[in-house]
């Protein structure tokens, strides 16, 4: 079975549903595309003008699909999200404790593959004069201070310095990574709560009314990943707020997370079915309050699918 992060992009989108497929059909050209409900992982939609059938909404959420609703600026707005209806009771108390000695020790190996990856990517970009990897093996590891240094070295790389925006971003890549960013927190939250965590209490981040703290902490890891595409992006595409490069960012980000796999274990996974590994291990370490055997990806074992089967073709 394959998944599909489907983005919905065109004006006029209307989505509905029969015997199994999801229809899209664009009323302006007449366009009709067609897809099995259980190969969809998530629907991203991506212009004002979309209209659903409630049946369609109904199916897509019984099959766990996490439906994401952007803003005309392409930012994220707001999730539909599945009933949780798997709770693992184990995991569910466990959680609640908030058992401190556990959840500090798991933030560190969360918050340590991080930085590895951030570093990873200086690496892969041609930076060979950072000291992310002294700042990362220091007896007390600064977040903040290897934060800095990532960004100033990583901004510099990709294009004129400048400073990292989160929020309502003004600058062509910070609004990239913003959205590169919510599609994997539309993943991780489908996955928290397809196995019976609770996406209300956080690791790290702090629980606060209508949040999701345990979203963003376990999207810590796979930030570099985002951070990565979008360098190899700009080496084919213009960095600028035109209509034209956002939709080729769009349509360029889901094809990655597919065809990029990471070694895991004697196996390699998409990036999309490696994140579903990665928090169902992360259910487990709740379950017996043991991160040991908790997955955590590494972009250092990423590679190209299509370039690997290319390989394979012209070995035979």
């Amino acid at each position: 079975m394959s998944y599909h992060i489907l983005h919905i992009t065109k004006a006029g989108s209307y989505i509905s549903i029969d015997r199994g497929l999801l229809f899209c059909e664009i009323k302006a050209t007449g366009e009709c595309y067609k897809l099995p409900i259980a190969d969809i992982k998530a629907v991203i939609i991506c212009t004002p003008a979309a209209a659903f059938s409630n049946n369609a909404i109904a199916a897509l959420l019984k099959n766990n699909v996490v439906i994401q609703h952007c803003d005309r600026l392409f930012q994220p707005i707001g999730w539909s999200v599945p009933l949780a209806r798997i709770v693992k009771t184990k995991v569910f108390k466990n959680q609640i404790q908030q058992n401190e000695e556990f959840t500090q020790k798991l933030w560190k190996k969360i918050v340590k593959q991080k930085a590895l990856n951030q570093a990873a990517v200086l690496d892969f970009i041609g930076d060979n004069s950072h000291n992310l990897y002294n700042l990362i093996n220091k007896p007390l590891m600064n977040e903040a201070n290897i934060a800095k240094q990532y960004w100033h070295d990583y901004f510099f790389y990709l294009s004129e310095p400048m400073k990292r925006e989160h929020r309502n971003a003004q600058s062509f890549e910070n609004a990239c990574l913003n959205y590169g960013y919510a599609i994997l927190k539309t993943i991780i939250y489908r996955s928290i709560l397809i196995h019976g965590l609770l996406p209300n209490l956080g690791i790290h981040h702090t629980s606060n009314y209508k949040t999701t703290p345990l979203v963003y902490d376990l999207t810590e890891p796979f930030r570099a990943f985002i951070d990565l595409y979008l360098f190899y992006f700009s080496k084919n595409y213009s960095l600028e707020f035109e209509n034209e490069e956002i939709q080729e960012w769009i349509k360029y980000i889901p094809n990655c997370l597919k065809d990029y796999r990471v070694k895991y274990k004697d196996n390699s996974y998409k990036i999309v079915d490696l994140i579903d590994i990665y928090v169902e291990e992360t259910a487990n370490a709740f379950s017996d309050f043991d991160t040991e055997k908790m997955l955590l990806p590494d972009i250092k074992e990423q590679y190209l699918y299509k370039d690997t089967q290319k390989n394979r073709e012209y070995e035979e």
